[in-house]
């Protein structure tokens, strides 16, 4: 299976996410994974967040054993950074 390109996070069913996954996100480590963070699972649930290339085939052995039991979310990166456009553009 291939990651989605967009995730649509669900409302958290717990007001803040839950330490364990709050360290875990600081200390993942795989090749495939370029960004990592916490959102929440469209159920509500708090989930760790990874991007990875578009092609990676998900979900990912080592990446689910590091992740302790929490759902992994895994987006794909996009191919190149989003363009930022003025605000209030000039008329």
């Amino acid at each position: 299976m291939k990651p989605v390109v967009t995730h649509q996070p669900g409302e958290p069913a717990e007001p803040d996410p839950p330490e364990p996954l709050l360290q875990l996100s600081v200390r993942l480590h795989h090749p495939l994974v370029i960004q990592v963070g916490i959102t929440t699972t469209i159920q509500g649930r708090w989930a760790l967040y990874v991007t990875v290339p578009s092609d990676a085939t998900v979900p990912i052995p080592e990446v689910e054993s590091q992740a302790a039991g929490f759902p992994v979310v895994y987006e794909a990166e996009p191919a190149a950074p989003p363009r930022a456009w003025p605000a209030d553009p000039p008329n």
